[in-house]
């Protein structure tokens, strides 16, 4: 269990533990990809949501699933989540550890597609879509903001502390899909997907949040909703899954939908209050045009590059062929956003790339890109890639092309302005054979290793945390 035991671990290892990988023949393509660990399920835990590094080389996430407790909705039970350590080896696999399992009353479901955040005390941070302190009876509340913090020795037991419990009333923030951030001060901003009751059926809105540490140890957090995407209007959408991400001061997400279950969605900018105790700010930066050749539907936190441009993708949209039976756009964008270049002005928004779903190419990407040397995007498609015959993956809502269980990709920028970005796929997930399928979000190692998990596939079905060296 002890983080500490790994701390003589380097990038060096990591690489060569790949490198061992790939020479057993634990890859698909010439970039050099692995599977690190293919979870089993059950108290194992099951559909790893995201990773993130330690400074010990080791990859911290959350399953959605498994685990040691079993959480109730009215219609069904599950096993609640796992929080778990991968330490690197020099052998297959990695050294797993379960650090924590959820039981409902300290949350239940680790978000989806989140990933944790690092404290500077070593704790990591987190999100989970429902439980909380407000759970009774065994029935899931409106979900939780923990803290896991770590063991004072070597193999020691990690605790958990639920910091804040969203209500299940459906009339205030709740269901918290995305992690946090750790802002300078040390408070946690995310994003809650609903705010409001639908009375034509299901909740609507969402929330930004801020959780205000105590002055004091053993005091409680104080959260404060920063806006209510539902009690603002619809000027900013409505259903934010993603999180935020803070530059030069302001905080920026994307919106699911225009209105009420309507429309692409926006890319919105939330600007501080300019004295203590004023309301934030909320303007549209962005509003996606789906059928015009823009993207559509985001899920994804955006990611901030030099000069203030932030970089997001779009789950369909863009121009081409309409992707699948039910979709009347493309397969999916990756785009960039441009600050103005004065105060005031119109963000310009560029559509870098459009998925095709044919010819190997992905389809459907519900992740964020991570930004490498040189401006290189990488990131991963749900769906497509060259792995399509005899596919176990196939969208629920759609046909051809979009079979294929995903991709991970490299996005070149050009030579000179104005001329295309270059795709590179660098794996095509099968499903088959122990290799994972539907990844997620990646993490980029300061020596170039990507690593991400996929919430299925693997030797057991239960998904799995895999490796890749462009």
């Amino acid at each position: 269990m002890s983080t500490v035991r790994h701390a003589l671990t380097s990038e060096g290892v990591i690489l060569a533990a790949l490198a061992l990988l790939t020479a057993q023949g634990g890859f698909a393509q010439a970039s050099g990809y692995a599977t690190v660990y293919s979870f089993k399920g059950g108290s194992d835990g099951a559909s790893p949501e995201g990773v993130i590094l330690g400074t010990n080389g080791a990859l911290y996430g959350t399953t959605l699933y498994g685990g040691a407790n079993t959480c109730e909705t009215e219609t069904s039970f599950y096993l609640c989540g796992t929080v778990f350590e991968l330490a690197p080896a020099k052998e297959v696999p990695w050294t797993k550890t379960v650090l924590y399992s959820f039981n409902g009353a300290s949350g239940a479901l680790p978000s989806y597609g989140a990933r944790l955040a690092f404290g500077k005390n070593g704790a990591l941070y987190g999100t989970t879509a429902a439980g909380g302190s407000n759970d009774s009876s065994g029935t899931p509340a409106g979900g939780a903001v923990f803290e896991l913090a770590p063991p004072a020795n070597a193999g020691g037991t990690w605790t958990e502390s639920v910091l804040y419990s969203f209500p299940h009333n459906y009339e205030e923030p709740n269901t918290p899909l995305s992690g946090v951030f750790i802002g300078s001060e040390g408070a946690l901003y995310g994003t809650t997907w609903a705010s409001h009751y639908n009375t034509a059926g299901g909740s609507w809105g969402g929330s930004v949040f801020r959780l205000t540490p105590p002055s004091a140890p053993g005091g409680s957090w104080t959260e404060s909703t920063l806006w209510d995407f539902w009690a603002n209007g619809p000027s900013l959408g409505v259903g934010p899954d993603a999180g935020v991400v803070s530059v030069g001061g302001s905080l920026y997400g994307t919106t699911y939908y225009d209105t009420d279950g309507e429309g692409c969605g926006r890319v919105y900018q939330l600007s501080p209050p300019t004295a203590s105790g004023g309301a934030w700010t909320g303007t549209a930066i962005h509003s996606f045009g789906g059928g015009s050749g823009d993207g559509c539907e985001s899920l994804a936190p955006l990611t901030a590059g030099p000069g203030g441009v932030v970089y997001g993708t779009t789950v369909v949209g863009g121009p081409g062929t309409p992707c699948g039976a039910y979709v009347s756009t493309g397969c999916g964008t990756v785009f960039e956003l441009t600050p103005p270049a004065t105060g005031g002005g119109a963000w310009t928004e560029t559509v870098i790339y459009s998925f095709t779903g044919i010819n190997g190419d992905g389809a459907y990407p519900t992740a964020s890109v991570v930004l490498g040397e040189n401006g290189v995007l990488y990131g991963t498609t749900g769906y497509g890639g060259s792995a399509r015959s005899g596919s176990p993956c196939t969208f629920p809502y759609g046909t051809p092309p979009e079979n294929g269980c995903g991709t991970v990709f490299a996005l070149t920028p050009p030579a000179a302005p104005g001329e295309a970005w270059t795709e590179t796929v660098l794996h095509s997930f099968t499903g088959q054979n122990g290799d994972g399928a539907n990844p997620g979000p990646l993490v980029l190692s300061s020596s170039g290793v990507l690593y991400g998990p996929t919430t299925s596939g693997g030797t057991a079905g239960q998904g799995t945390i895999f490796a890749v060296k462009p």
